[in-house]
């Protein structure tokens, strides 16, 4: 079979977006990557923000956006072999007990075999928490751990430059810098958003993330509010 690049993207997914799409794309491109698993997670206990949607709804939603990707002809989440490489991953959500990402990391590795490269990517607000995780320096034994810079934030702390492997790309207005705490908000609100600028924008996420949006009544959304 080969050695593959394989990259685990975890997260709460609360709700997922384009944003988190964007930075899979960069992903993709920029690792060579074989396979990318959207691990969404059960709890996501050092998060400080109360999760909303459940897990089995924010797994569902993962699915969507994916599918959506996966049947458009304008897709551009194809690897170096014009191959679509995201899958959604629930094994976060069948472990018992609190999540944590070296048992992640030690379950995705028995499922394909240590004989693949493997990636963790995060965010540059994970990147300055990171080494407080449970078993860090086993961790960053095991994987690559890459740092998307999504929203092309221009102060990153050196320690971050030296340690990890920073990927930026340039902004795409309104996406790359979506989040879904904005998208909660969007959606509570009935209204657009104010970007980093100030300017309103549309909330950006799929048709069909939408659609379940709007039938689970989640994020306090009222489609006739």
């Amino acid at each position: 079979m080969g050695v593959k690049n394989i990259a685990i993207f975890g997260g709460t997914f609360d709700p997922v977006h384009k944003g988190h799409f964007y930075a899979a794309e960069v992903a993709i491109k920029k690792l060579l990557l074989d396979k990318l698993l959207f691990v969404v997670a059960k709890d996501q206990w050092r998060r400080k923000n109360i999760i909303q949607a459940t897990p089995i709804q924010r797994l569902d939603m993962v699915k969507l956006a994916i599918n959506e990707e996966k049947t458009s002809i304008k897709t551009k989440l194809l690897n170096h072999k014009k191959q679509f490489v995201i899958e959604a991953s629930n094994i976060d959500l069948k472990r018992e007990g609190k999540t944590y990402t070296i048992d992640t990391i030690n379950q995705v590795k028995s499922m394909y075999g240590n004989n693949h490269c493997y990636f963790l990517l995060i965010g540059i607000d994970v990147a300055e928490d990171i080494h407080n995780w449970k078993n860090y320096n086993t961790i960053n034994k095991l994987v690559d751990i890459v740092v998307v810079n999504r929203k092309m934030r221009k102060n990153i702390l050196p320690n971050i430059k030296n340690k990890y492997n920073v990927l930026s790309e340039d902004l795409l207005d309104g996406i790359s810098e979506e989040t879904s705490t904005n998208q909660r908000l969007g959606w509570s609100n009935n209204a657009p958003i104010k970007n980093q600028n100030g300017n309103l924008q549309e909330l950006s996420n799929y048709n069909s993330v939408i659609q379940y949006i709007s039938k689970n009544k989640l994020y306090g959304y009222d489609k006739n509010g």
